[in-house]
């Protein structure tokens, strides 16, 4: 029994230290990659243009989401135009909504600020969840969304590759503002739901990753 313990307390202290180490490296994507210029675009669509890294398929696209695909993981960037609205007559970054994440499996998180195209200050809120051997990664800014999914062994080059997207996209605002009112925007969140349930895995579901399971009803 005593020997179980130990191995039992093995398993979790080394469980810690590597999740400690991964945090550590997740903190260097933020803090050593330098923008030092415009990226050549090599996708267009009508609302944002962006680079593409070479490793990285498109899987589907239309105007306000592409779904990407790198090793095992997928990626969706869409194009926030709630939040582009909100930037129009507010200032705050607006936070994820409420209830959508299940905040008790928040494996880490990250708050700043990069250089955009343009070269303009632009914050960004960052998240990881994790669900057993997967893990749920939101990259927030107030144009674009990005959600990804995937093995502990692609959070750093998917973060990276998010990170690096996100930097060089060139997003038209004045056309989001121009071609979307307030009740397009309600429509527009639903088909982002749509949009996940769609490319999640056989063995899972929205609910599994980004919605705390309820408990079912008993009867008396």
């Amino acid at each position: 029994m005593r020997k179980l313990l130990l191995i039992l307390l093995c398993i979790m202290f080394c469980s810690c230290a590597r999740h400690e180490d991964l945090r550590q490296e997740l903190d260097k994507v933020f803090t050593e990659t330098g923008y030092t210029g415009k990226i050549r675009h090599n996708n267009f669509t009508r609302y944002v243009d962006y680079y593409l890294p070479s490793d990285i398929g498109e899987e589907t696209a239309d105007r306000l989401s592409s779904v990407l695909i790198y090793n095992r993981s997928r990626i969706i960037m869409d194009v926030n135009i709630s939040g582009i609205i909100n930037d129009r007559y507010y200032e705050d970054l607006p936070r994820a909504e409420e209830g959508f994440f299940d905040d008790s499996r928040l494996f880490y998180t990250k708050e700043g600020t990069y250089k955009d195209y343009e070269g303009n200050d632009k914050e960004y809120i960052f998240r990881i969840y994790e669900y057993d051997e997967d893990y749920l990664l939101h990259f927030l800014t107030k144009d674009l969304i990005f959600y990804a999914y995937g093995e502990e062994k692609d959070l750093i080059p998917v973060t990276s590759r998010i990170y690096l997207i996100a930097r060089g996209a060139e997003v038209r605002s004045s056309a989001v503002l121009a071609d979307f009112s307030t009740i397009d925007v309600i429509d527009y969140h639903k088909k982002q739901v749509n949009l996940f349930e769609t490319i999640m895995p056989v063995n899972g579901s929205i609910n599994d990753f980004m919605l705390e399971n309820e408990e079912p009803e008993t009867e008396d």
